[in-house]
């Protein structure tokens, strides 16, 4: 798809540029898809749950513009509640930065409700006790 640009110059003069394709100047993994992440993550994907809380703590994917701590965290937790048998400690290890070491005590507990609604819309019942 082309398009045009005009660059303004001095004295009523004008540059046209010629566009060609959109070229990206950004990572690539800012082109993954947060949507496409939380949407096989509410599936109950172990792999999209843990890309979706990346994507939500570094705002480096399409659809995040800003980190979103309490939602990286609320990821977090529903991974360890999840009971997955690919769970590991560096899903215990992400808990710890992204939600015990980042968000205070208030945060925390908005982040565990909103993993409780999570974690029973994804599994259809209530988020067992997690264990530090």
């Amino acid at each position: 798809m082309e398009s045009r640009a005009t660059v303004p110059l001095s004295l009523g003069r004008s540059l046209a540029i010629l566009l060609v394709g959109a070229v990206s100047v950004t990572p690539t993994r800012a082109q993954e898809s947060f949507y496409l992440y939380e949407r096989n993550a509410l599936a109950g994907n172990y792999t999209a749950q843990r890309n979706a809380a990346h994507c939500l703590k570094t705002a480096k994917c399409e659809g995040v513009i800003f980190p979103r701590m309490m939602e990286a965290c609320a990821w977090r937790i529903v991974i360890l509640g999840s009971g997955h048998h690919w769970v590991n400690q560096s899903d215990i290890d992400n808990y710890q930065d992204d939600c015990v070491s980042s968000l205070s005590a208030q945060e925390q507990g908005s982040a565990l409700a909103l993993a409780e609604q999570l974690f029973k819309r994804i599994y259809k019942r209530p988020l067992p006790p997690l264990t530090e």
